[in-house]
């Protein structure tokens, strides 16, 4: 039984020796850039004065908008007009409840996520 434990014991501070180093700290660059608003309407298939800012990271999509002023086809229509902006169609376009305090009166947000 002794024998059993100390091989238990080498096989885990050998394996400990082996494992790489934990990453600490992570590199990380955020882009922003002004755009017309004209262009972000363009871009979403939302009318310009509705689309309050759109953010990228991949291939996810996230538009925030003002719901007034916004119709039912536009927004169904607003996936498809996004992901074809970059040759590629909708995997996915999911609306995001805004009802919590850190967002403003009649803000609602979009995640679309192209493939």
């Amino acid at each position: 039984m002794k024998m059993l434990s100390a091989a238990i014991v080498a096989s885990t501070v050998v394996l400990g020796a082996c494992a790489p180093e934990p990453i600490t700290r992570v590199e990380t660059t955020v882009t922003t850039s002004p755009v017309d608003t004209e262009a972000l309407g363009m871009a979403t298939g939302l009318p310009a004065d509705a689309v309050l800012g759109v953010t990228r990271t991949g291939n996810q999509y996230v538009v925030f908008y003002r719901e007034e002023g916004v119709t039912a086809e536009q927004l169904a229509d607003a996936p498809r007009t996004i992901c074809a902006n970059t040759a590629s169609t909708v995997f996915s376009a999911d609306p995001v409840d805004t009802t919590a305090p850190q967002f403003s009166s009649g803000v609602q947000r979009m995640t679309v996520t192209c493939s």
